[in-house]
């Protein structure tokens, strides 16, 4: 007996088991708890190396800082232009420079940027992730950026060692390309594969979940694809209890929010759900490891204007924005509370 919608749970698949259905509990609203002024105009890029130092970026400008009460101090700095970057077990940071086929490594202990093992032979490098086990995850591509993509688009898994383990570049049943322009990355303890791809230079796009065999899951394509009349409707008693900003409060709202949908950063929680973040109007989509849609918070109704990065710790949340170019303000940082 469940007293709400259960999730299913993926388990070892046997004659007699496929999985389990549970109750998996969410929070109805996303809190911001602290709020942190950056020297910088945009967090476009944010990782965490421990609870309260994070390395973010302009994608100009790099910086590591430091949170000491209610301010970031700034340890170090460097001039370079990169696209994306991510945290080893080795507290390295790897960074993806723009149209490079090999990605960089800054060593923890020294400082010093050095080519990292990690490569591709001619594709250039647009995003990386680093799975718990040490793997590499790069999407990358040739020719020139285009809509729709013309050259090659793949996904590529590299061992600790640099070595190309696999490659998802196809459609397995058709072979038609799987991708546009893949321009995030992150992976769940399933095995299972989630790619941003943009699909319009207008940052339209969509989230691809692949298997490890490279079986396209599942596509999300955000709120325009569900029937939010039927969301307002099945969650209106709930609505009602409990007043939750997470839920859809009406139709002509639902409609407004599922106008455009623009995802630049996805992110895995520790409970291996996800978190898909909308440039257009600031809404997080929370979503199982299937990629369905759990809930979703509107991060403007508690006064975080323009979120574009978000990382996590196991204590922290974060969230960065950018401002506008005519703007003469500096980003900032808010750290949340939302699972």
């Amino acid at each position: 007996m469940f007293d709400s919608i259960p999730t299913f749970l993926p388990g070892q698949i046997t004659a007699a088991n496929i999985g389990s259905l549970e109750n998996v509990s969410t929070k109805g609203e996303i809190k911001s708890i602290k709020q942190y002024d950056t020297e910088i105009s945009d967090v476009a890029l944010m990782t965490a190396c421990s609870e309260d130092v994070l390395w973010i970026s302009d994608t100009h400008i790099l910086q590591k800082v430091k949170i000491e009460g209610s301010s970031l101090k700034i340890i170090d700095q460097i001039d370079i232009e990169i696209l994306c970057m991510a945290y080893t077990q080795s507290k390295d940071l790897l960074l993806v420079a723009k149209e490079s086929s090999v990605v960089k490594q800054i060593n923890d202990q020294t400082g010093e940027i050095t080519d990292s093992k990690y490569k591709v032979e001619d594709l250039e490098i647009s995003a990386i992730h680093i799975n718990l086990d040490g793997k590499v995850t790069v999407g990358a591509y040739n020719g020139e950026i285009s809509f729709p993509a013309k050259g090659r688009r793949a996904v590529i898994v590299m061992n600790r060692s640099g070595r190309h383990e696999t490659t998802y570049e196809h459609d397995g049943r058709q072979g038609n390309p799987l991708f546009t322009l893949i321009s995030n990355i992150t992976r769940t303890k399933n095995g299972n594969i989630y790619v941003v791809d943009t699909l319009s230079k207008d940052m339209e796009g969509r989230l691809v979940i692949l298997s490890e065999n490279g079986d396209v899951l599942n596509t999300f394509n955000g709120l325009s694809k569900i029937s939010t009349k039927d969301m307002s409707d099945s969650d209106s008693e709930k609505k009602s209890d409990s007043d939750s900003d997470s839920y859809l409060e009406s139709d002509s709202e639902s409609e407004s929010v599922s106008d455009s949908f623009q995802p630049v950063c996805v992110f895995t929680t520790p409970s291996d759900n996800l978190i898909l973040l909308n440039f257009d109007n600031g809404i997080l989509f929370l979503l199982n490891s299937s990629g369905n849609l759990i809930s979703w918070y509107d991060t403007n109704k508690i006064g975080i204007i323009n979120p574009i990065s978000f990382c996590m710790t196991s204590e922290h949340t974060y969230i960065g924005c950018f401002t506008y170019e005519d703007s003469n303000d500096n980003a900032k940082i808010y750290e949340v509370d939302i699972l």
